[in-house]
């Protein structure tokens, strides 16, 4: 028989090249084991966490669709206010001219009804010995009479003293006219005569106004001061309250204090 092939044995370098490859072969399996192992913990973890977090998201987004809803009631409840809002200032501001105007129609319609009244200042309490309306008329005669004055006691439908008495100053007289014509001379002849005099005392005479009325004519007493002695200027206060300024010829009217003041600063 033929002898048997004898294998040759391997030298030192190959048996370290085949030990090199075997543990070359056994760190690429375990690193592929390791890597497969890794990624299924990160798959795992990843569904895990992701579970986890759908969980937790699930009724914040539950309760941010009833917030979504809540506000859009809201907005559409603020949009509805918005809108009675702006119809409530409309009529707010219709009222308020409207108010405006009865208030300024009240006004005139009560100076209307005093425009036969006067007021005297400064009497004396007393010395209408319980007749008022008698004493008023002889008062007038007696201080506004004599040449070109009154000739005869004016026709008063009444007279008497304003408010209750408190032992101080005298109360005034409010004494109303029975023709708007003898009051209209009894002012007149006050104005005239400038200052009166009734037993060692003054007395004053004044138109009668509505509170709201004398408060506006009130006002133009300081511009009145600031005209007053100026040279060549004629000013008065025309019905209701307007101050009428002449000055070189040409009058002016004025509503305001204020427009007086401008007319005194650019023209005098």
């Amino acid at each position: 028989m033929p002898p048997k092939p004898v294998k040759p044995t391997p030298g030192p370098s190959q048996a370290s090249n085949l030990t090199a490859n075997a543990g070359n072969a056994v760190d690429e399996n375990l690193l592929k084991a390791i890597r497969n192992i890794v990624q299924s913990v990160i798959h795992e973890e990843n569904n895990a966490l992701r579970e986890e977090i759908r969980r937790a998201v699930s009724p914040l987004k539950a309760a941010l669709e009833t917030c979504e809803g809540t506000l859009q009631e809201h907005e559409e409840g603020l949009n509805g206010l918005d809108s009675r809002l702006e119809a409530m200032e409309k009529q707010y501001d219709q009222l308020y001219d409207n108010y405006k105007i009865l208030q300024a129609k009240t006004d005139d319609l009560e100076n209307r009804g005093r425009r036969c009244n006067i007021r005297i200042l400064h009497v004396k309490e007393g010395l209408e010995s319980g007749n008022p309306t008698k004493f008023v008329a002889n008062l007038l005669t007696e201080i506004l009479g004599g040449p070109g004055g009154l000739q005869s006691p004016p026709t008063l439908d009444r007279a008497h003293r304003t408010g209750p008495a408190n032992g101080g100053r005298p109360r005034s007289f409010l004494a109303r006219f029975h023709y708007f014509q003898e009051k209209e001379q009894v002012l007149r002849l006050a104005r005239e005569k400038g200052r009166l005099e009734f037993q060692g005392g003054q007395v004053m005479i004044f138109p009668d106004f509505s509170a709201g009325l004398s408060k506006r004519r009130a006002e133009f007493i300081e511009v009145k001061r600031l005209l007053r002695g100026k040279e060549g200027v004629r000013y008065g206060l025309v019905y209701p309250a307007r101050l009428r300024v002449s000055f070189q010829g040409e009058e002016n009217m004025f509503d305001t204090p204020q427009a007086v003041k401008d007319f005194i600063a650019n023209k005098m």
